[in-house]
């Protein structure tokens, strides 16, 4: 699976962590923890190799409009 770069506007901004001009790897993902403030997430310790993923997404939570099942 190919999945593309993310690039992040100049502005971008997440707590206390100023994150520009930042490109995920082919091959990994960039996860955040839902509490910024207090996660510790891919922002601390890097992208996450997709093969490394062990689970799925069944139902989706946020936003509130497209709560339900994940196809």
């Amino acid at each position: 699976m190919s999945l593309p770069s993310l690039l992040l506007p100049e502005d971008t901004i997440t707590e206390s962590y100023l994150l520009t001009d930042f490109t995920v790897p082919e091959g990994y993902v960039f996860a955040m923890g839902d509490n910024r403030q207090k996660s510790t997430d891919c922002r601390d310790f890097g992208c996450i190799p997709i093969e490394k993923i062990e689970g799925t997404v069944l139902i989706r939570f946020w936003p509130l409009h497209k709560m339900g099942k994940v196809r």
